[in-house]
């Protein structure tokens, strides 16, 4: 679920969203990692015993750069099609975001494409509300693959 997630945003914008050879393996071994991080949350939604969705979040530093103080970093949120709009993706969100509240955390922070209006309003749903608009520009040309 988390390649195809890498592979819609890769749709989105292939320049901006990297999507190396060995998605899968790559993204199941850095997940994987992530279920010992005490400061990760990780969460399958399953219906009939068949995994159906997930979100990933993390406590974040304060980071100077950003101008974030400590915070919930809400990072990854996946629905299968074959139960979207049935509320999963909003029990996931919610879920996530009351085991981020239970880490003492002020604030939960998300980014999510321009181009997926679902999510975005979603999110808006969820009381989320825009702070920053991301742009990218290239500055090389992209390399030959």
């Amino acid at each position: 679920m988390g390649a195809a997630l890498a592979q819609q945003h890769h749709r989105f914008d292939p320049l901006r969203f990297m999507l190396p050879d060995g998605i899968e393996q790559g993204y199941r071994s850095w997940l994987g990692q992530e279920l010992e991080n005490i400061q990760a949350r990780v969460l399958i939604a399953e219906l009939d015993g068949n995994p159906c969705g997930y979100a990933y979040g993390c406590a974040e530093p304060r980071d100077w750069n950003l101008l974030l103080d400590r915070c919930g970093g809400f990072h990854d949120l996946w629905v299968e099609q074959w139960v979207r709009r049935e509320g999963v993706g909003s029990l996931l969100a919610e879920s996530l975001l009351g085991e981020l509240a239970q880490m003492a955390l002020p604030r939960v922070v998300l980014m999510t494409s321009v181009h997926n209006t679902t999510a975005l309003r979603l999110f808006e749903r969820l009381g989320f509300r825009p702070t920053m608009a991301e742009m990218t520009r290239e500055v090389l040309p992209p390399a030959s693959e």
